[in-house]
């Protein structure tokens, strides 16, 4: 392997390692337990327990009248946000992408975790670059791009 591959979002089909990928237009219902499991660490950074507390603690300190300390609290979630580019995010962009990249023979109405493993170490073994599959998981959120655009729009005018 000299080339790195990319997704081609067209085709709908490809194959990795040997085994035939098919990109499907939604979550399957029985997995979209573990995609709601996915979504906040890729949006956010931290699971929805985590951005619960950090909003919380934002509210608190709102009640006690610390507006510094509440700014710098939803300062570092706005950061959060904004930083998808770390590991982490790749990590849940590869979960998410398992759950509707399925293989031609696999069995739709149940969630596999080794199988979803399996897949990620397929596409690695080919050559794919993680960019295909993060915009997959990404636009895959409803209404994430818009939102994040506005504030990747925002933060470059200031």
């Amino acid at each position: 392997m000299n080339e790195l591959k990319q997704l081609d979002f067209k085709s709908k089909n490809f194959t990795a390692n040997g085994q035939e990928y098919i990109i499907l237009n939604e979550v399957p219902l029985s997995r979209y337990i573990e995609y709601q499991k996915e979504v906040p660490k890729l949006t956010y950074g931290v699971t929805f327990p985590e951005m619960f507390k950090n909003l919380k603690t934002a509210f608190d300190l709102l009640n006690k009248m610390k507006f510094a300390e509440s700014s710098v609290v939803i300062h570092n979630i706005m950061n959060g946000i904004a930083e998808v580019e770390n590991e982490n995010r790749h990590d849940a962009a590869l979960r998410i992408c398992t759950l509707f990249i399925v293989r031609k023979d696999e069995n739709l109405g149940e969630y596999d975790k080794s199988l979803s493993e399996a897949k990620i170490k397929d596409w690695s073994a080919e050559g794919y670059g993680i960019n295909g599959f993060f915009h997959l998981a990404l636009i895959s959120i409803e209404g994430f791009r818009q939102t994040f655009s506005e504030f990747i729009l925002k933060n470059n005018q200031n």
